[in-house]
């Protein structure tokens, strides 16, 4: 039962800056509170492996620690397959990561 409270989702709304080890994106978190140095392991559209680690949050012009379920933030990730998140259309549908708060 704890390992399911670990587990987290965010949708991607919007890729701003896409490197090979770094992904800057707007993101709307879909469940849970998600805290810094969760870890994604999953994309909901991809078969591409990934391992991102987000190392940062903006949540209304602050740094925080945490997005609560519900709200829009802008998140920096790092780690393996940065490059697979795509921006997110009302015609295309949005991806979404999946993994576990650390």
């Amino acid at each position: 039962m704890n390992a399911d409270r670990n587990r987290v989702e965010l949708q991607i709304n919007e890729v701003r800056n896409s490197q090979w080890t770094e992904a800057t994106v707007t993101v709307r978190n879909l469940g849970g509170t998600v805290f810094r140095g969760a870890r994604f392991h999953r994309v909901s559209d991809s078969a591409e492996p990934i391992d991102l680690e987000l190392t940062q949050i903006v949540w209304y012009q602050r740094t925080v620690d945490e997005i609560p379920i519900g709200h829009t933030a802008l998140i920096t990730l790092s780690g393996t397959g940065a490059r697979t998140l795509r921006s997110g259309t009302p015609a295309d549908g949005w991806q979404s990561i999946e993994g576990r708060n650390g």
